[in-house]
């Protein structure tokens, strides 16, 4: 769903998604669309095992082993890349999608500082110098308000919190300058004040670099107060889409109405107000 003079820059139009080597395959999504926005947040809600993961992943070529897509386009920009090699994808990931995992230790290596990573990603889709790149990696790590930059560069993943070192994939993400972002559950495993912490800096990234990004969480509640526009999925579909303040108020579906009465409705019912007074503006 595109708004009228709004560019999508990612378009996902009935994408079907099967596991095994050979017919017939487990079905894991059927004709899954959605459209993510120029400039906007769009949340991708649903339970564990709805699909909004395994979406995320066939966006960035990223499939499990004998994953397939048996259907449907992947547009960025208008550019079919459902089908594209991996080596095309890495041209992609990283220098115009940037990727933000659910667990940061297990996106970053052990045995390796963060500036180190951190330049592996940002050579691999631009050059600079040796100087000029470690001052990137600290102005990257410096956006997501770590102030120390040049101690957490030098630094290695146990040396960080949870709450830093989801930060230094949240920089990393960043480092060759895409234009959307995919966050997948970017605050699994953190307490509930780092949580909004990260949600917050996410929102503020997203409106200070004018960024694209696919939000996906479990959690309409974190919809609710931060994205623009939502999907929601259900075993494998999107049974409801649409501007997030029309869904939170008058939701379609009977899955939406249960994650509604699952959410902390304190949220809901602040980005309902928020809502009702856009709407009345």
């Amino acid at each position: 769903m595109s708004a009228p003079g709004v560019e999508s820059v990612i378009t996902v139009e009935e994408l079907d998604v099967a596991i095994g080597r050979r017919p017939p395959r487990r079905e894991i999504l059927r004709g899954v669309s959605l459209a993510l926005l120029e400039g906007e947040m769009h949340g991708l809600v649903g339970e564990t095992g709805s699909g909004k993961s395994m979406t995320a992943r066939a966006i960035m070529g990223l499939l499990p082993r004998h994953g397939v897509i048996t259907g449907g386009r992947i547009l960025l920009r208008g550019t079919d890349v459902a089908h594209y090699s991996d080596e095309q994808m890495r041209a992609i990931r990283g220098g115009v999608i940037g990727m933000v995992f659910q667990n940061p230790r297990a996106a970053l290596y052990p045995l390796r500082s963060v500036a180190a990573q951190m330049a592996a990603v940002h050579d691999a889709h631009r050059r600079a110098p040796r100087a000029a790149r470690l001052t990137r990696i600290h102005e990257a790590l410096r956006l997501v308000g770590i102030r120390d930059a040049e101690r957490v560069a030098s630094a290695y993943p146990h040396q960080l919190s949870g709450g830093m070192a989801q930060r230094v994939v949240i920089a990393m993400a960043l480092i060759a300058e895409p234009n959307v972002l995919v966050a997948d559950e970017p605050t699994t495993g953190l307490d509930a004040t780092v949580q909004r912490q990260i949600l917050e800096l996410l929102a503020s990234l997203q409106q200070r670099l004018g960024l694209s990004v696919l939000m996906i969480t479990h959690d309409l509640a974190i919809v609710a107060q931060y994205c623009h526009t939502v999907s929601v999925m259900y075993e494998g579909e999107v049974v409801e889409d649409g501007a997030m303040r029309e869904v939170i108020t008058r939701p379609r579906h009977a899955y939406t109405q249960r994650l509604l009465a699952a959410s902390q409705l304190s949220d809901v019912d602040a980005a309902r107000e928020a809502a009702a007074a856009a709407g009345a503006e």
